[in-house]
């Protein structure tokens, strides 16, 4: 028979039972919000993970209120250390290494962003009112400008900057992507270059030069130093790094003399000495400026001492009209303060003349004058500030009146004082005395290669002191009339002016006047003319041409003119 097959045991389910996962209790609930308002650091702000780690903890067991700002296993009740968010970057920075929002002059700027515009930003060179100008350009569009150390807004885009000295095409040239609601810093792909001209005494005068870029020969600009009498402040040049020749006016890149040569680094401000003869407009050295002893001194003293040889024609009160050979002495001094915007100049001029005529044996005084003159000025901007001035002027020796032949003089009252006399004295030393002041407004009118005007304008005051001076009038006889002291304030102006018309010809004016308050007083004014042509260092030949009009002094109306012709010879002092 058939055995039958045992029996399977029967099988064996293996049941798995799975707790649920903890409830949180009314407590928890009520401990995550209060965690959530004291402890947000701990959860990072997820109510969830606190509620599962509070259901861990047997509430029969714990009591949830010490728990405090701990999380399930941790010991004690300080919070757990969190990573410090990551930085929200608005700004792109040249190298995307640096956090560039830290930047202090982005700190400083408080130019505001709208929503979906972007900036541009020129780290500042330190060169407050001498920074550049700085463009932005889509294509061929100027869409902003500004100035280095401030935010320049423009929608988002890849732009052109553009900013810096020379022709367009000379100019610093950036391109740059603008994001967004974040800022675009321009990397340092510039440099800057200050030169400052003085003479071999190192003193700093207006000279001139030019600079040109060796990489492609072109000239980049004409420049000049500063000068102290007209408030000026040097030039710095912003350009793209390299090497660049400076010259004189009018030279080329091929120039073997009167030279120098200047390497610009990017992001680095140079400054540079050029010495320069203020006669020949010659080179006579240059170099790096001394970081530890500044070229721009406070102070400056110059001082010249010369003589001339005149051929001279006066029309004035009190001398013989026609042509005289004399010889001149001269003594210019002048010291100058210059603190920031602040200048302040002071000026003694000197000169005498004297001349022996043929036949005689005594000396005939032609030329005298003693002029002291000092002014301050404050550059609020590089064309216009405000200036105080005062001034002397006089004359140094007694002054007699000749005659041709012997005659008889008169006083005021025509009673004759003098009989048969060829000459009588009409002033003593120092006599007249002319006091000037004067307060206004400097302007720098115009300012170009070749040319300058410079104007003052403001209120002034004269006075005249007599002290005894005397006016020969014409009469039979003769009279000599006392000189009355005289006051008169007005509004007073005075224009100076210069022309280059080369490197050895230059030309001068200088008009002051005083228009008086007093309708019925007479206009005042002095205007002196000067072309001077530069024979060598130390000798010139100078025709000047003079006016005045002042009828206190005179006793007359009518304008009293003055021409010479002069071959000078001067020597530095200091």
């Amino acid at each position: 028979a058939p055995v039958a097959p045992p029996s399977a045991a029967p099988a064996t389910v293996a049941v798995v039972v799975i707790p649920p996962p903890p409830v949180a209790s009314a407590a928890c609930e009520t401990y995550c919000d209060d965690m959530a308002i004291r402890c947000p650091d701990v959860f990072l702000g997820n109510r969830g993970t606190c509620l599962a780690v509070c259901a861990l903890y047997p509430v029969d067991e714990v009591d949830i209120e010490k728990l405090q700002c701990r999380v399930f296993g941790q010991e004690s009740d300080e919070p757990l250390p969190q990573p410090d968010p990551p930085p929200v970057e608005t700004v792109i920075g040249p190298d995307p290494t640096q956090f560039w929002d830290d930047h202090p002059q982005l700190r400083e700027d408080a130019t505001v962003v709208p929503a979906g515009m972007g900036a541009v930003f020129l780290p500042s060179l330190g060169l407050d009112d001498r920074e550049p100008l700085v463009t932005v350009f889509d294509g061929r569009t100027a869409l902003a400008e500004g100035r280095p150390g401030r935010r320049i807004v423009v929608a988002p885009g890849t732009h052109t900057l553009r900013f810096g000295d020379g022709a367009e095409h000379q100019q610093v040239r950036v391109e740059l992507n603008v994001e967004a609601g974040r800022t675009t810093v321009v990397p340092a792909a510039y440099a800057a270059l200050e030169i400052q001209v003085v003479d071999p005494q190192f003193v700093p005068f207006r000279g001139t030069y030019e600079l040109i870029n060796m990489d492609d020969r072109e000239v980049v600009g004409l420049g000049f130093g500063a000068d102290a009498l007209l408030g000026e402040q040097l030039r710095v040049w912003v350009l793209p790094p390299g090497t660049y020749k400076i010259v004189q006016s009018g030279g080329t890149y091929r120039d073997r003399t009167n030279f120098s040569t200047v390497r610009l680094l990017p992001g680095e401000m140079t400054r540079f000495v050029l010495v320069q003869n203020p006669d020949t407009g010659d080179f006579e050295g240059a170099g790096l400026a001394d970081e530890g002893e500044p070229t721009d001194r406070t102070w400056n003293f110059t001082g010249i001492l010369g003589g001339d040889v005149v051929f001279l024609r006066n029309a004035v009160a009190a001398t013989s009209e026609g042509w005289s050979l004399v010889l001149n002495v001269f003594l210019d001094v002048a010291a100058r303060m210059t603190a920031g915007d602040h200048r302040w100049v002071t000026r003694l001029e000197a000169e005498e003349s004297q001349t022996r005529p043929s036949g005689e044996s005594r000396l005939r005084n032609l030329k005298d004058r003693l002029f002291l003159h000092t002014i301050y000025t404050y550059s609020l901007v590089d064309w216009f500030g405000p200036y105080v001035r005062a001034g002397l002027e006089t004359q140094i020796l007694p002054r007699h009146a000749e005659f041709e032949a012997p005659e008889d003089v008169a006083d005021e009252n025509g009673d004759i004082i003098f009989t048969g006399v060829d000459r009588v004295q009409i002033a003593d030393s120092f006599a007249p005395l002319e006091f000037i002041q004067g307060t206004g407004g400097n302007f720098k009118v115009f300012q170009s290669r070749t040319a300058e005007l410079n104007l003052r304008l403001g209120i002034g005051a004269r006075q005249l002191v007599a002290n005894g001076l005397l006016v020969l009038q014409d009469g039979s006889p003769d009279r000599l009339v006392p000189v009355k002291d005289d006051h008169v304030e007005g509004v007073e102006s005075t224009a100076i002016g210069q022309a280059r018309v080369s490197r050895w010809i230059t030309l001068s004016t200088e008009f002051d006047s005083l228009l008086p308050f007093d309708t019925g007083a007479p206009f005042i004014f002095t205007w002196r003319n000067q072309v001077n042509l530069r024979l060598a260092s130390f000798a010139s030949l100078t025709y000047r041409f003079n006016a005045v009009q002042n009828a206190a002094l005179t006793l007359e109306e009518g304008v009293l003119t003055e021409h010479n012709l002069q071959l000078r010879f001067s020597y530095t002092l200091f």
